[in-house]
């Protein structure tokens, strides 16, 4: 994957095209604040990272989608991402074309056809990268992680505030998580790892399962058949203990060589006459329908209970009533005595005259006769009085006596449940010792001889062994030292050609530590620790090309281009250009060369490499070495950069 165009596409609805050149160089010179270091997050933010980071102001302000048109071995691929409004930092909105001979469309897109985690799919699958899968060690608590397109453009990408940097060797690499995923994918994308790596990883997952199971089978074989006669009397022991067998039944004998056949017949035709126990499992509906009668009779006793004692409590109301009747008749009765009763000036107690009237004696009679057919009623009324209480007492009885009845009713059934939950127990155990039994009498037939189980489980020991072997972590480990071996004899030879500090020493990447590392007879020198921004744009380069100079030989899933922003900045301050226009002739002689050195270099990596990779560079410096000034694409000085200037003019 090469770019050819990088395109912008304004609001204004005009097209803005810059046209690299692939499997070469292309530089983009220019001054400062004229768009060269967006150009590294226009095309990360077009191939699907998650948010925008494109610098706010003129470019956010007056493009409205951005666009790149990349090159593969087979085709051309159109992608498109909207700018996310202001306030936004990212937006799904994705257009795609594909085709051998396709262009960039002449006007930017009225509708997204792809999002982005499709574009980044699309991508990890076309640049190669194979399904894969990085498994961190037991002891470590991090999820395993799949390479994809995001992580190989970490080695495509070298922004300004990265080249010259003496603790950052790569993209992101600030970041733990980005470190971390480096030093787990790196050793796939340099070819340590092998690409059928994660379809061996499966297949040994799945050889070991195929084993478990072969392991098992013939274990449960061997346990089944046990160790012959000792198995079918330790069978017959448990038959006899669970109550399947008397315990006076005597195991049938005969001679050696047949002692294991008449045993196993003998269980045999025990096991086939075997019933379970008939065992009566009550209804839990009965027991249930008796509780809520005796809950009733219970209500009815009360109910009983209560009638009773107001019939009492009236009952001796009433023996009061007829009482004090009584007491007062017998005063009464002294009327018999009374003469003259037609007066009624007349006393008919002292028989005297009084100017008040008094009662007639003949009321005080009936006064008396009252109370007495009264009192004749009660001594009437009194025994069927008794007779109701008397019948509240005996259905009190009766209710008594049903509610005994229920009770033991309830009882008898709970006592039944106990007993059928025993018989149910004994029944089950020896359910359990018929199986066992029958087990072992469907596997006893088997011969002495498991050879087709150990051939199968040794034919599944030797794939599982064949596909470790394959899978060796030592073997990926001596792929890698071989590799970054062979990486430091490269990197040392261009660190001498560039004339970079300890470059007398072997140098090495450390992958660990992710940083150059110079070897001296008395300590290692890490990159952080070497002086000058010389040496530290210098390692920068030479670690990326060393890496792609493996990832194009070994044809690895690598995108075919790397982005340097601002190489020479070293040399080359920015606060310089604004004085030089561009031009290196106002430095030091020592300088000039080094620039002239870094530049020659970088032109025959790419060379060597052709038509395998494309770098792309943005710069202050415009050399006048001829290859320098043939790769130059474009010169953004006197009103001309990455946003035209109709385009502000039109904002």
């Amino acid at each position: 994957m090469q770019i050819l165009e990088i395109v912008l596409y304004g609001v204004n609805q005009e097209k803005r095209v810059l046209s690299l050149r692939p499997g070469g160089v292309s530089i983009i010179t220019g001054a400062s604040a004229t768009g060269k270091s967006a150009l590294i997050e226009i095309v990360n933010y077009c191939l699907g990272k998650n948010s925008c980071t494109i610098p706010e102001g003129v470019i956010r302000e007056t493009v409205a989608w951005y666009g790149l048109l990349l090159k593969f071995s087979d085709e051309k691929m159109f992608i498109a991402r909207e700018n996310p409004p202001y306030g936004v930092q990212s937006t799904n909105h994705m257009y795609i074309e594909r085709g051998i001979n396709i262009e960039s469309p002449a006007h930017s897109p009225n509708m997204s056809n792809v999002r982005a985690e499709d574009i980044v799919e699309l991508l990890t699958q076309k640049v190669g990268i194979s399904p894969n899968l990085h498994t961190p060690a037991v002891e470590q608590t991090r999820a395993p992680l799949a390479a994809n397109i995001k992580h190989a453009l970490t080695y495509c990408f070298q922004p300004q505030d990265v080249v010259a940097k003496r603790n950052i060797m790569f993209f992101r690499q600030e970041d733990s998580f980005v470190a971390q995923a480096i030093k787990d994918t790196l050793p796939y994308f340099l070819g340590a790892i092998r690409e059928d790596q994660l379809a061996l990883e499966q297949e040994l997952a799945r050889a070991r399962r195929e084993l478990r199971i072969a392991e098992k089978a013939l274990r449960e074989a061997e346990a089944i058949k046990g160790t012959g006669v000792s198995k079918a009397i330790s069978l017959v022991e448990e038959m006899k203990q669970s109550g399947i067998l008397h315990s006076s039944v005597m195991i049938p004998t005969s001679g050696e060589d047949d002692e294991l056949l008449v045993i196993t017949n003998f269980l045999r035709g025990n096991c086939e006459c075997w019933n379970p126990l008939e065992t009566y499992s009550p209804s839990t509906n009965a027991l249930t329908q008796l509780q809520f009668e005796q809950r009733n009779l219970y209500g009815k006793l009360q109910e009983q209970d209560d009638a009773i004692m107001a019939a009492k409590n009236f009952a001796q109301e009433a023996q009061g009533y007829s009482v004090e009747v009584n007491e007062q008749g017998l005063r009464l009765e002294s009327i018999g005595l009374f003469v003259g009763d037609n007066d009624n000036s007349l006393c008919p107690v002292c028989n005297h005259h009084h100017e008040s009237l008094t009662p007639q004696a003949s009321a005080i009679r009936q006064s008396l006769h009252d109370l007495n057919r009264s009192l004749e009623n009660m001594v009437r009324e009194r025994p069927r009085l008794r007779e109701y209480i008397d019948n509240l007492e005996r259905e009190k009885t009766a209710i008594i006596e049903m509610i005994r009845e229920k009770n033991t009713a309830i009882e008898a059934l709970i006592t039944e449940q106990e007993e059928a939950a025993q018989l149910r127990d004994l029944s089950t155990r020896q359910a359990r010792v018929i199986g066992r039994v029958s087990l072992w009498l469907e596997s006893v037939d088997l011969t002495d001889d498991f050879s087709d189980l150990r051939t199968n489980v040794q034919n599944r020991i030797s794939a599982v062994r064949r596909l470790e072997e394959c899978l060796d972590s030592t073997s990926k480990e001596e792929r890698m030292v071989s590799i970054l071996n062979r990486m430091g004899i490269q990197m040392t030879e261009w660190a001498q050609r560039m004339e970079l500090e300890h470059s007398e020493n072997p140098i090495r990447f450390d992958l660990k530590q992710l940083t150059v590392i110079a070897d001296r007879e008395d300590r290692p020198i890490p990159l952080s620790n070497m002086g000058s921004g010389e040496n530290w744009v210098g390692y920068h380069l030479i670690t990326h090309f060393a890496l792609h100079q493996i990832f194009r030989r070994g044809h690895r899933p690598v995108p075919q281009f790397i982005f340097f922003d601002q190489p020479s900045q070293v040399y080359y301050p920015t606060d310089m250009d604004a004085q030089a226009g561009g031009s290196v002739a106002q430095l030091n002689d020592e300088d000039r060369q080094a620039i002239a050195r870094m530049f020659s270099f970088i032109f025959d990596v790419v060379e060597s490499l052709a038509p395998d990779l494309q770098v792309i560079i943005t710069d202050h410096a415009d050399l006048e070495e001829p290859r320098y000034r043939g790769a130059v694409i474009e010169r953004w000085r006197n009103g001309r950069a990455l946003i035209p200037a109709s385009w502000i003019n039109d904002g």
